[in-house]
């Protein structure tokens, strides 16, 4: 059955007050943005509560629904048919429903959002249902339903529908400003990454390479896993930073103490981090870290490696456990990339017992004689390119 409209349900936005505009006419700009391929097929209406979607040409109506069920920034939709305000017109398109479908039993539901229609929202039930009752051979089932039949009266139609599909909810991708995502390769920070958009951050990605330590296979599998956090983005395309940190990794070889080998140089990586930000308008600086889970994820290490960033360090999954984690990364399809076996820059330069309870005055000692900061300084004028990356996995390299 073809259909007229989706009806979009704004969820969370609902609870925004006088600045609630600045959400929706955002999460309008989004779906536009998102569906523009199909933009002679659609027209936009955004009501208080509801965002319309009419649809030009109802064969594109599957294509764009699994496209809005990407879109961060409303809690549910539902396809439905667009009719007068007349009783016998919303009975009719109740029957052409349980016609169609042909269930056993059903369920009606009816909301008046207009509440100058002249009759009660239960008034309205009491009349709809002996009309379908005496034109169906179906019955009625309040507990159980095969298919429930709601019907919503608004100021000029109403809208009869019989499913109700899930979205993303969260806030529209950009009401919170922008982050620069330590995108590593691993399960935790795809993760991160999209979880940061659920709360309407937009997002560019940062990723650190060793080569030859690190193969051109890593690099691959990074830019797949931001391909694939791309239909979550508020844009077609994202940006992905990669620093060759092969020169400042050789460095950082020469530290007094090797246990503190992946304390200092995660303490690098926020400094590289905080300058990227800053040249490109980030916020904030979001990671994967996990409370706990490895070494320089302890709260000591994450403070002795925090004191070095001048920007807030969002940490999306810092309580998560990893079996949530891995959830999450199956629901969005990163999970599997994730696990290929390709080594990142991290896990070749952990040393055989890292310390786990690092103390800040001792990091800062065995930074004190290296070169780090001329080194740093090379790398940010020319060992950073970055590649524009959309939903396609098409990639455009720029230095």
């Amino acid at each position: 059955m073809n259909f007229d409209v989706i009806l979009i349900r704004y969820g969370e936005l609902t609870t925004k007050g006088k600045n609630r505009t600045d959400f929706t006419n955002l999460l309008v700009n989004n779906v536009k943005k998102k569906l523009h391929q199909f933009k002679e097929d659609f027209l936009i209406k955004k009501e208080f509560d509801r965002l319309f979607i009419e649809l030009l040409n109802p064969s594109s109506s599957s294509a764009i629904v699994a496209i809005l069920q990407k879109i961060f920034g409303f809690s549910s939709m539902s396809l439905a048919k667009k009719v007068s305000r007349q009783p016998i017109d919303m009975a009719e398109q109740a029957i052409a429903f349980i016609n169609y479908y042909q269930p056993q039993t059903f369920k009606l539901e009816v909301r008046r959002n207009d509440k100058t229609y002249q009759v009660t929202s239960t008034e309205l039930k009491q009349m709809l249902a002996p009309m379908i009752l005496k034109n169906t051979t179906v019955k009625v089932d309040v507990h159980h339903p095969e298919m429930q039949i709601d019907i919503e009266v608004r100021k000029y139609f109403s809208y009869v529908f019989i499913n109700r599909i899930t979205a993303l909810g969260g806030l529209p991708v950009g009401i919170s400003g922008k982050g620069l995502v330590m995108l590593s390769g691993g399960i935790d920070s795809p993760v991160a990454a999209f979880l940061t958009m659920k709360r309407g951050m937009s997002v560019e990605y940062l990723h650190f390479a060793t080569p030859p330590h690190t193969s051109e296979e890593a690099l691959a599998k990074v830019k797949t896993l931001v391909q694939k956090l791309t239909p979550y983005a508020n844009n077609q395309t994202q940006r992905l930073h990669v620093v060759n940190f092969s020169m400042l990794q050789h460095e950082l070889m020469h530290i007094p103490e090797p246990s503190y080998r992946i304390t200092i140089m995660r303490r690098m990586f926020y400094r590289i981090a905080n300058i990227l930000a800053r040249q490109y308008h980030c916020q904030a600086i979001i990671t994967g870290e996990s409370l706990g889970q490895v070494a320089s994820q302890t709260i000591e290490s994450i403070n002795t490696i925090n004191a070095v960033s001048n920007l807030s360090v969002l940490r999306p999954v810092i309580c998560f456990d990893k079996n949530e984690i891995i959830k999450i990364a199956k629901d969005i399809d990163t999970y599997e990339t994730s696990i290929l076996p390709f080594e990142d820059c991290c896990s070749l330069f952990v040393p055989k017992n890292p310390i786990t309870k690092p103390k800040l005055a001792v990091a800062e000692e065995q930074e004190k004689d290296l070169m780090w900061e001329d080194i740093l300084n090379v790398i940010i004028e020319k060992s950073i390119v970055t590649y524009t990356i959309g939903s396609d996995g098409e990639n455009y390299e720029k230095s």
